[in-house]
């Protein structure tokens, strides 16, 4: 009997054991890692594969283990983490961010060379406050061509690009700041020694004025760079963000398939391929044979701006021909779902009239390719454009399961297909 009882409880506590084993295995199937004794590990994919490798996961790897010994992930599965890209609108601005930075960095070398500079009969140190205003100058305008290119220009590949390029503001109030204040010591400086020295009277005070001056924007740039960075206003930027994104998508969309359609597009994008070449040599050039900075910041200038004139080529070139996707899908995706949401408050669409009025005219386009000609319908982009567009309305429309209604503008369809059916005619 005892032997009985004992096997029984044997039984119960292997059972218990399998099942707490099961559920720790299946609450750390999501994130790939064991911990609390049986060790710790992670993995990409989120599974523990075997030898053989996880199928469809990422890359996974296992961690050691404490006292229960270790658990080491399998091989590498299919797939893996896609960094998001700018689209095309972003690239551009990014390109012309990074011009902008390149002229700032350009400027501050003219800076530097300035304050190593010292002219006859004045004081050294009034040629160094010079050099500091050009520099301080020069590195405020990096400050926002780099708030430009690493926000605006990331456009589609991170959360808040406004909010990036917004915030790149505040350090730049504050290197002006810092500019005026080198131009209260370059005050200063003039009465100091040299020929100007008796001016000490009058330049020791305004550059001690100018000085706190340029201390009290420098503080004020410091503030609003606090501000700017702040829950407040990414409250503002993040929605700001997220609302002009797929707008920026859509017209760089639009603008490559029109650019593809028309077949303009490769040969504008052709040109500004052929200038950014000549400006990424001449670059080159002015890079190699100036030997100094202010040569390497001029061209770092020109091979900025020939990547920029390629990015500009992207918003016309990219896009597929006339058997791409629609241009407009965005915009009509979102009439569809108007149209739905109408459709399920009433019996008849809103929308209606205007399905009916673009069906009509697309019809009549598309019939101008028939007849007894079979030369190809020049406008067969704008009549297939006008027929995907009416689908989508009109399925969306009818999708809720309403009856048909009646036709508000009744009369003006009437109308618009008593003209498209004469130029049908024609």
């Amino acid at each position: 009997m005892n032997e009985k009882m004992r096997d029984g409880v044997l039984h119960k506590t292997w059972i218990a054991v399998a099942a707490a084993t099961t559920v720790a295995l299946a609450a750390c199937g999501g994130s790939g890692s064991l911990s609390q004794g049986l060790g710790s590990g992670s993995g990409a994919g989120g599974a523990i594969a075997s030898d053989g490798g996880a199928s469809g996961g990422g890359s996974g790897t296992g961690g050691s283990g404490g006292d229960g010994g270790q658990i080491s992930g399998g091989g590498t599965g299919g797939g893996g983490t896609t960094t998001p890209t700018a689209n095309a609108i972003g690239q551009a601005l990014g390109s012309d961010g990074n011009v902008v930075s390149a002229t700032g960095a350009t400027v501050s070398s003219v800076g530097t060379a300035i304050g190593a500079q010292t002219l006859p009969g004045t004081n050294p140190q009034t040629t160094q406050a010079a050099g500091a205003i050009v520099q301080d100058v020069g590195a405020a305008v990096s400050t926002l061509g780099n708030g430009v290119s690493q926000g605006l220009g990331q456009l589609g590949a991170t959360s808040d690009p406004v909010g990036t390029t917004v915030a790149s503001a505040g350090p730049a109030v504050s290197q002006l700041g810092n500019a005026v204040t080198s131009a209260g010591s370059l005050v200063t400086s003039l009465g100091a020694a040299g020929p100007l020295s008796p001016l000490a009277p009058a330049t020791g005070p305004l550059g001690s004025a100018v000085g706190t001056l340029g201390n009290a924007i420098s503080g004020g740039g410091s503030t609003l760079g606090g501000a700017l960075t702040g829950s407040a206003v990414q409250q503002v930027t993040q929605p700001l963000s997220s609302a002009i994104t797929p707008i920026t998508a859509m017209l760089a969309s639009t603008t490559q398939t029109l650019g593809a359609t028309s077949g303009a597009g490769p040969q504008v994008a052709g040109l500004l391929g052929t200038l950014a070449g000549g400006l990424n040599q001449a670059g080159s050039t002015v890079t190699s044979t100036g030997g100094n900075p202010i040569a390497g910041g001029i061209g770092n200038v020109l091979t900025s701006s020939g990547t920029a004139a390629t990015s500009a080529g992207g918003l016309v070139a990219g896009g597929s021909a006339a058997g791409g996707g629609n241009p407009l899908a965005p915009l009509t995706g979102a009439l569809s779902g108007l149209a739905g949401g109408a459709g399920g408050l009433s019996s008849t669409s809103p929308l209606a009239p205007v399905t009916g009025l673009t069906s009509t005219v697309a019809g009549a386009l598309g019939a101008t390719s028939g007849g007894s000609t079979s030369t190809t319908n020049p406008l067969a982009p704008v009549a297939g454009l006008l027929t995907t567009m009416t689908s989508a309305l009109t399925s969306s429309g009818t999708s809720s399961g309403a009856t048909t209604g009646s036709n508000p503008l009744t009369g003006l369809s009437s109308l618009a297909s008593g003209l498209t059916g004469s130029l049908a005619k024609k």
